[in-house]
Order: structure tokens, then sequence, then C-alpha cells
């Protein structure tokens, strides 16, 4: 089944993103409170998705997509984010707005495009509601990033394959591309790994650096039944570039 990777467009979204919660919901604990959904995913919130994507689509997003060229469907997706040397990061940085500086529940209701009233029945995984929970998972997992992910650097931000397509080299694709790409670059190189995720990281040359669990019971009682998101803190060093010799 020939497969092709090709740079994404603001047209492609839909098909992506489509994929994105066929790879990732309703079981990924950290995708469920970031992108809150009822189970089968309703088209509203295709849409809502859609939108938050192009609007968060800034100058150093990569955007890629796979496609089934026997059907001509998209069926997976990765978007790479860069900082180059003497690139636009400096000018970001030096305003504060790499990453957000704080999390609170009026973030999380912005982040998320849900309106006042709004509420979603059948949302997946106990905590997905809970604003306050969710603003401290942001705010610990965004704290990382601000912490880790400074001056040059490229961060795979999300990788995914659909389900029927998945074990067929397809994220092999998406994530050659983008090493590939840091290594032209010079930039070392960040990932946010799921369990299921991180053997194929580890083939790109990222190394483990920190096993995160975010338990909320150790913060307040009323979370301690709440989905714990889990992920593999990785990266990946700079590529070593032999000297030429003259």
């Amino acid at each position: 089944m020939p497969l092709t990777l090709s740079l994404a467009t603001h047209a492609d979204l839909p098909a992506i993103v489509r994929a994105q919660y066929a790879a990732f919901h309703p079981n990924d604990t950290l995708h469920v409170l970031v992108y809150p959904s009822p189970f089968p995913v309703p088209e509203s919130v295709i849409e809502k998705t859609v939108q938050r994507q192009k609007e968060n689509w800034k100058s150093n997003v990569t955007w890629l997509k796979v496609t089934d060229d026997e059907t001509g469907t998209i069926v997976a997706g990765a978007k790479w984010l860069f900082w180059p040397k003497n690139g636009a990061w400096v000018e970001k940085e030096e305003e504060g707005k790499r990453w957000p500086g704080a999390f609170d529940a009026e973030a999380v209701r912005k982040m998320r495009r849900e309106e006042e009233g709004d509420v979603l029945e059948g949302r997946v995984g106990k905590g997905v509601d809970d604003r306050e929970f969710v603003a401290w998972v942001m705010g610990r997992f965004m704290g990382r990033r601000g912490e880790r992910v400074q001056g040059p650097a490229a961060l795979l931000d999300m990788c995914f394959v659909h389900p029927e397509w998945q074990g067929r080299g397809v994220g092999k694709l998406l994530v050659k591309w983008g090493t590939e790409k840091a290594d032209e670059l010079g930039l070392k190189g960040f990932v946010e790994a799921s369990p299921l995720g991180r053997p194929l990281y580890e083939k790109f040359g990222f190394v483990v650096d920190e096993h995160v669990l975010l338990k909320g019971g150790s913060v307040k009682e009323e979370w301690r039944d709440y989905i714990v998101p889990e992920y593999y803190w990785m990266e990946r060093p700079l590529k070593e570039v032999a000297a030429v010799k003259s």
C-alpha cells in the first residue's frame, strides 16, 4: 500500500484531526484532558479542534501528513515546532510568549474552546471536566517545556497514526523527517512520548530523561480517583558533525 509523506496545509486539518482523535481517544490520558470529547467524537468537537489547530499554526510550526495513495485518505499527522539559531525564537523568548506563564480555569476554558455553560455529556475519564485539575496538569506539563525547551530547539508536539494504518512504518516517516530537519538546523530535540510511542522515538536517538506521572491525588484528596496523565520526557542530543578536512 503506497504511502506518501508531505507538508500539510490548512485544508488538510479536518482529515488530520479525525486521525488525531482516532489515534488518541479515548485511551490516551493526556489527550482526553487537553482535547476533551464524548466517545464517539462528535462533528462539533472535530470542528472546534480544527479551528484551534489553525489558530495555533504559527510561523515556527510545521504540520506533516501521510496519505494512503490508493484511497487518498490522510492516515497520520505530526506537528513539529522549530526554533532555529538566530531565528524568531529570540523575539518570542524575550517577550515570554514561547510557553504560557501560568494556567488557571479560565485559561483551560479558552484552550479547549469551551463556551460558558456548554457542558458536553459523556466525556471520557474522571477529572476531565474539573478545570482546576486540568489547569494543574497543564501547569506541570507546560512548566517542563518552559524549563527545558529554551533557545534553539526542535519539539515534536504531536505525532499520531490512525489505528487502521498502525504497524506499517507510518510513524517512522513522520519522526524521520523531523529529526533530519533538526540535524540540518543544528537543533536539540524534545518529545513527550506515550508509553506506546517511546520505542519509536528511541530508534531515532531520543533518550528518556524522566517518566512523568501526574497524580492529582498527591495534591488534593478529591482528585485521587482522577485519571493519571503519563508520558516520558525524552531528549535528543545535537548530532555531532564531523569536521571537514581541507
